[in-house]
């Protein structure tokens, strides 16, 4: 999904940082910063770092960082569509909704399509390699 930058300002200009990710990190106040374990590897001294005033993180342990919106698309392992509705969504904010052509349809049910295949290609490899017997419903 195509988002105008203008809503994606005024998704994440609606969202602060600091309560996001506090949702989902302990922060302590440092400065003029937050500061907590980072999420995104183990580690016992903190080097997660969360500023309000640029509404920006960064964790000095395993260089991540990015805005409000690429921790919850990395933290909750979503897409950028999905990141932006559940942030949307958290804020009260309705983002316009456009038609999906057939193109697009097409596109989706073929990577369904191949999703599905792979899955049952898996599942062969796994009991005709791994586990050394094939189902009798592949064959």
């Amino acid at each position: 999904m195509y988002y105008s930058d203008d809503v994606i300002d005024q998704v994440r200009s609606a969202n602060d940082i600091v309560d996001v990710i506090g949702q989902s990190v302990q922060l302590k106040r440092g400065g003029s910063n937050y500061i907590g374990l980072c999420p995104f590897h183990n580690e016992k001294t903190p080097s997660f770092s969360v500023s309000r005033q640029k509404q920006m993180y960064y964790c000095f342990g395993c260089h991540k960082g990015g805005n409000v919106i690429t921790f919850v698309e990395e933290y909750n392992n979503m897409t950028f569509t999905e990141a932006m509705q559940y942030l949307a969504d958290r804020a009260g904010i309705r983002l316009p909704e456009r038609e999906i052509t057939a193109r697009e349809r097409r596109s989706q049910t073929e990577r369904t399509e191949l999703l599905e295949v792979n899955k049952l290609a898996g599942t062969y490899y796994y009991y005709s390699v791994l586990r050394r017997e094939v189902p009798g419903w592949i064959i």
